[in-house]
């Protein structure tokens, strides 16, 4: 996993390669820490964390389901108080399966976390962005 951090609001990780969803608990702790170092309320940390943690799930599962691939994730913290995480992928768009028995709800959570979700799916891949306000 790649890690930039361009400044204190803005951060940068690219994963790359096999076992994409074993890379999950250290995005988590990358991105609790900066928004922790950021003073962002907990509730708000854990919210962003679980919301970016099932998007990453996502491109595991449905982009990438042999487990290869590429994922980023930008976080971007602006005044007057917006949040913006992306969640990107250059995989397949595949559609969930009519019954996804007890899966299948990352989307429903994600949208349940976030203020605003807009997806945008194409021949080049899947891009998630989520956004919060932050008081």
């Amino acid at each position: 996993m790649k890690i930039h951090a361009r400044e204190s609001g803005h951060l940068t990780l690219h994963l790359t390669g096999p076992s994409l969803a074993s890379r999950l608990p250290g995005v988590r702790r990358r991105i609790s820490a900066w928004a922790g170092a950021l003073g962002m309320a907990s509730e708000v940390v854990e919210d962003l964390v679980l919301a970016t943690h099932e998007a990453l799930a996502n491109v595991a599962d449905h982009a990438y389901p042999d487990g290869d691939g590429e994922a980023w994730v930008e976080a971007l913290c602006q005044p007057p108080g917006m949040l913006t995480v992306v969640v990107r992928d250059r995989g397949r768009w595949r559609p969930p399966p009519e019954d996804p028995g007890r899966r299948g709800h990352g989307m429903a959570i994600i949208r349940g976390l976030a203020e605003r979700v807009v997806i945008r799916r194409g021949d080049l891949g899947t891009t998630v962005e989520m956004r919060w306000m932050l008081a």
